[in-house]
C-alpha cells in the first residue's frame, strides 16, 4: 500500500513538504503550493493517510497534516 501511495509524484512531493516542515501543514498551504483544487489535494493526502505515512488533524473546514515519523523511519530503512 505504501508503494502504491508513493507511485504518484505529487504525493512524493507532498510527503517531502511535510517531512521538511517543523509544524503541521494546512491543506490550504498545499493547495497554494501545488496550484491544484482542494478536492485533488484531499484525494492525494487521503492516499498518504491510508498508507500510514501521514497523520491528519481536522480543524473546522481545514485539515492539517504531519508526517508519521515511525512510518518514515520504516520507509527509509526499507529503501536503504
Amino acid at each position: 500500500m505504501v508503494a502504491k501511495a508513493l507511485a504518484e509524484p505529487l504525493r512524493v512531493q507532498a510527503l517531502d513538504v511535510l517531512r521538511r516542515s517543523d509544524r503541521q501543514v494546512c491543506q490550504c498551504e498545499l493547495i497554494a503550493l501545488f496550484g491544484i483544487s482542494q478536492t485533488l489535494v484531499s484525494h492525494h493526502m487521503r492516499k498518504l493517510v491510508d498508507a500510514g505515512l501521514v497523520d491528519v488533524e481536522r480543524r473546522h473546514k481545514w485539515a492539517y497534516y504531519t508526517v508519521n515519523a515511525d512510518a518514515l523511519k520504516e520507509l527509509s530503512a526499507w529503501l536503504s
